[in-house]
C-alpha cells in the first residue's frame, strides 16, 4: 500500500507540470501527465487490492450518485449513435472513462489515507501548490507574453500569471483553492507559515487578472468570513480594493466585465450556443463529450476546424452537462454535487478541513459557470482528492 500512496502523491504532484507536457491527438483531444498518472493509480490500486485479497471500501452516499451520473452519461452516448460517427462516439467515450478514473481517486484516497495522516497529506498538497505558485511567478517575470504559443492552440495571454496550466482562469482558481486551505489551517492552528502561504497564493491570484477566479475567491473569502472569521473577510476585501486601485490592469479587467468587453461577450455567445443545442436535445442531450462534434454540426466552428483546446466544452460546466446529458443527466449531476456538499458541510465551523473543503466547493461552483473548470484535469483531481480526504474523516 505504500507504493500506492507514493503513486497517489505523484498524481497530486502532476499539478506542477500541468498542461506543459501534453500528448496531442489532432484537434480532438490530448493526454496530460495528470491523466496518465490518475488512470495508472486507479488501475494499480485495483490490481493491488485483488492480489492481497482485500476488499475495497465504498462510500455509498457518494459512490451511488456518481455511478448513476456515469451510467446516464453512457446512455446519452449510446443514444447519440444516430447523430455521430462511430469513431467520434469512441473518442467521446474516452472522456467518460477519464471522468470515472478521476472520480476513482476519491476511492483510492478513502482506502489508503488514515486519520493521523490527513494533515500531512494536506501539507503535501500545499507544498505542491507552493511549487506551482513559484512557477507562476517565474513565468510572470520571464515569459509574460504567450503570443508565441498561439500556433499550438493557446490563447495569447499577456502580463498575467498563467503558471504551468497556460491559462490564468484555471491557474487563478487553483491559487484561490490553495489560499482557502492555508487560510483555514492558519485560523485553526495559528501557525504563521500558513499565513505566509495564504499571502503568497492570494498575490498570485491577483496577478492572474482572472475575473472568474476573482469571483470565486470573493465567494470563498465570504464563506470563511461567515463561518469562522469576519475580520479576515473584511481584511481581504480591503486588500482586494487596494489592489484594484493600485493595479491598472486589474482595474481594467473588472471594468471590462461591467461594460461587457470582447471576452465577456464571447462568454455570452458560448452560453447561447450551448442553450441552442440543448433546446433541440432536452431530455438526454447530444451525448456526453460529443459537444465538439455538435458545435461543428451547428456551424459554430470555421469549416474544417474543431475548436482547438476549448472546442469540447462551453464556458459553463453545468451548461455542458445539461447540453450533453440533458435534463436527466444534469439532475443526477446536481444530485452528486449535493452529496459532495453534504460531506463537506459537516462541521464546517469546527474543523479546518471541512471549512476549506466547503469553501473550495462553493468557489468551484461559481468559477465553473464562467469556464469549464469542473472537468479541467488538474482542478478535477483536486476536487476528488479532497472528497476522499473528507470521506476518511467521515469514517472515523
Amino acid at each position: 500500500m505504500e507504493f500506492i500512496k507514493l503513486l497517489l502523491l505523484s498524481t497530486i504532484a502532476s499539478i506542477i507540470p500541468g498542461q506543459i507536457i501534453r500528448f496531442n491527438f489532432g484537434q480532438e483531444g490530448a493526454l496530460t501527465i495528470t491523466d496518465i498518472l490518475t488512470v495508472t493509480t486507479g488501475i494499480l490500486f485495483i490490481l493491488h487490492t485483488l492480489l492481497i485479497k482485500k476488499s475495497i471500501k465504498i462510500p455509498p452516499k457518494i459512490f451511488f450518485p456518481a455511478v448513476l451520473f456515469i451510467a446516464t452519461a453512457a446512455a446519452s452516448l449510446y443514444l447519440s449513435l444516430n447523430s455521430f460517427k462511430i469513431k467520434e462516439i469512441v473518442a467521446s467515450s474516452l472522456f467518460l472513462v477519464r471522468f470515472f478514473f478521476y472520480f476513482f481517486i476519491t476511492i483510492v484516497v478513502y482506502n489508503t489515507v488514515k486519520k493521523q495522516q490527513i494533515t500531512s497529506w494536506i501539507n503535501s498538497f500545499l507544498l505542491i501548490g507552493l511549487i506551482f505558485t513559484v512557477i507562476g511567478f517565474a513565468q510572470f517575470i520571464i515569459f509574460p507574453d504567450l503570443s508565441s504559443l498561439m500556433a499550438y492552440g493557446w490563447d495569447p495571454h499577456q502580463k498575467r500569471i498563467v503558471a504551468s496550466l497556460l491559462d490564468p482562469n484555471f491557474s487563478g482558481f487553483i491559487f484561490a483553492a490553495l489560499a482557502a486551505f492555508s487560510t483555514s489551517l492558519y485560523l485553526y492552528k495559528k501557525n504563521k507559515i500558513y499565513l505566509f502561504q495564504s499571502i503568497l497564493f492570494y498575490a498570485a491570484l491577483i496577478l492572474t487578472f482572472s475575473r472568474s477566479a476573482y469571483l470565486a475567491a470573493i465567494a470563498m473569502i465570504l464563506t470563511i468570513g461567515i463561518l469562522k472569521s469576519p475580520k479576515l473577510a473584511l481584511s481581504a476585501a480591503l486588500v482586494f480594493l487596494i489592489s484594484a486601485s493600485a493595479l491598472p490592469q486589474m482595474r481594467s479587467r473588472i471594468t471590462g466585465a461591467l461594460t461587457l468587453d470582447e471576452t465577456a461577450q464571447a462568454r455570452f455567445i458560448s452560453w447561447q450556443n450551448a442553450l441552442t443545442i440543448f433546446t433541440a436535445n432536452p431530455i438526454f442531450g447530444i451525448g456526453f463529450n460529443t459537444y465538439r462534434y455538435a458545435q461543428r454540426e451547428y456551424g459554430f466552428f470555421p469549416p474544417g476546424e474543431l475548436g482547438g483546446h476549448s472546442g469540447s466544452g462551453t464556458d459553463s460546466s453545468i451548461l455542458l452537462v445539461m447540453t450533453t446529458t440533458g435534463l436527466v443527466g444534469v439532475g443526477l449531476f446536481i444530485f452528486l454535487l449535493g452529496a459532495i456538499a453534504n460531506s463537506f458541510a459537516k462541521g464546517a465551523k469546527s474543523n479546518y478541513l471541512r471549512l476549506a473543503s466547503l469553501t473550495f466547493l462553493i468557489g468551484l461552483l461559481i468559477h465553473s459557470q464562467f469556464v469549464n473548470s469542473f472537468f479541467f484535469p488538474q482542478i478535477a483531481l483536486i476536487l476528488w482528492f479532497i472528497l476522499g480526504i473528507n470521506l476518511t474523516l467521515d469514517d472515523l
